[in-house]
């Protein structure tokens, strides 16, 4: 039976790794998509880029809802399903419009397969095990995203970006189909008689779009442009009719009082902070690299992957001993970190330094902290969700997660500007910035958490 778990752990989570790859990789082959596609315009295209995230963003509580409603298993394979399809058409595209659409077909999928992944994985194992099954669910996600850029700089020099969607599918398609041996169906709370409220779905759905539209085309706009005015505009009406909405339909879209739940604010203020600050940080990075160091795209890849991949391995390792001497007392030991990593770089990244000293000892910080913290808290917020509802929890997490990233990558634009080439200053105003979002996420690990007794200590409570 323990065999068996892992086993579905592996398969879920190879689901997460692909998803974490999407979001990546296709910045690195942008170049040779515009290439491939000549005449179409560099907006069009893009949307490719941003209408993957937006629609993430904007369908995660959707999936979520549906996984928790028809059966996780059903909405998962659906899911991975649709991405397969999806990623044949971008492979297979001949238009600009086809690699469009086909890019939000795979945030469709990716937003219903995601949250009922981790719902299903939860499922399989006892409650003593599974701060390390969230662990490495969520360590395979980063990870994805950590090799998305150097495995698309070497698909697309040697095979062409087609294959960068190509490629991945293999994992997809042994997902497909050993859910059904692997996966268990999945428990609902659908009552009898009860529909999801659709009309919620989607005034919130378009609200979250709202919200995911404006951070990501702000910046690049200006946030007097009048489609960024009408996003918030839209957004500041959507947002408080879908929560009147959820308070008062009795099969909402997001059901409130998980909010109300022990530690699932503070879970996701800590989630929403971290994310912003990695994700700013991972915008200077590249910059940096390039313009003043002069680096290639391929190596700019290669240099950024050793990163997430110490997140991945540290969340691994943090989950297993946080089952052993308790929860409070690892997250206390990683909640400032990710602050230090960056205010080290601010202090220390210009053109004299190396990669070294100016990027990777101040990275490695920052991810060995966020690493050590991100999968023992998002396992104890998971704690005080009742069963039924852990789809729609996980992907409450994940949206608010991918608006938090959005959220750091705009303050880091807006910090840095759109000049051709940026300063130092500019980098080191931005890191500083990062620094204080990390710093206020650590701020509400120590002093906001409430860990229960059963969860501080297998060893104490053996």
């Amino acid at each position: 039976m323990e065999r068996e778990a892992w086993l579905a752990l592996g398969l879920a989570s190879s689901t997460s790794l692909v998803v974490g790859m999407a979001v990546t990789a296709v910045n690195v082959s942008f170049p040779a998509i515009e290439r491939d596609f000549a005449g179409a315009s560099r907006s069009t295209l893009s949307w490719g880029l941003t209408g993957y995230s937006i629609g993430l963003a904007s369908l995660l509580l959707v999936g979520g809802r549906l996984a928790d409603h028809f059966g996780r298993r059903r909405i998962y394979r659906l899911g991975v399903a649709i991405f397969i399809v999806a990623s044949l058409a971008l492979a297979l595209a001949p238009a600009p419009g086809v690699f469009v659409a086909s890019r939000l077909g795979q945030a469709v999928g990716a937003a219903m397969a995601g949250p009922a992944s981790l719902a299903l994985v939860i499922e399989r194992f006892p409650a003593t095990r599974r701060l390390s099954a969230v662990s490495a669910w969520a360590a395979l996600g980063t990870l994805g995203a950590a090799i998305g850029p150097s495995f698309a700089a070497v698909i697309t020099q040697q095979f062409g970006w087609r294959w960068v969607f190509v490629v991945p599918l293999a994992a997809c398609l042994v997902a497909f189909v050993a859910a059904p041996r692997l996966l268990p169906e999945g428990l609902t709370n659908r009552a009898v008689g009860a529909r999801i409220d659709i009309v919620g779905s989607i005034v919130g759905t378009a609200g979250v779009a709202c919200i995911a539209a404006a951070i990501t085309e702000g910046p690049r706009r200006g946030w007097l442009d009048p489609l960024s005015l009408g996003l918030l505009a839209g957004a500041f009406f959507l947002i408080p009719a879908f929560i009147l909405r959820c308070r008062l339909h009795p099969e909402p879209l997001l059901d409130l009082r998980l909010m109300a739940r022990p530690n699932v604010l503070a879970v996701n203020l800590v989630n929403i902070a971290y994310t912003a600050a990695g994700a700013a940080s991972w915008l200077v990075y590249p910059l940096m690299m390039v313009q003043h160091w002069h680096y290639s795209l391929l190596r700019t890849g290669l240099a950024l992957t050793p990163f997430p991949i110490t997140a991945s391995v540290t969340g691994i390792i943090a989950g297993r001993f946080a089952e052993r001497v308790g929860t409070r007392r690892v997250i206390a030991y990683g909640a400032m970190l990710p602050a230090a990593g960056l205010l080290w770089q601010s202090m220390s990244l210009d053109e004299g330094s190396s990669y070294w000293t100016g990027i990777a000892l101040g990275a490695v910080i920052f991810n060995i902290g966020f690493g050590i913290v991100y999968s023992p808290i998002t396992a104890l917020a998971l704690r005080s969700v009742d069963q039924s509802q852990i789809a729609q929890a996980s992907a409450a997490f994940t949206a608010l997660r991918q608006l938090g990233g959005g959220l750091g990558v705009a303050t880091a634009i807006a910090i840095m500007g759109d000049a051709t080439e940026i300063s130092e200053s500019s980098f080191h105003t931005a890191l500083l910035a990062t620094a204080v979002i990390a710093f206020s996420g650590g701020v509400v690990v120590l002093t906001a958490l409430r860990v229960p007794p059963e969860f501080r200590s297998s060893r104490r409570r053996s």
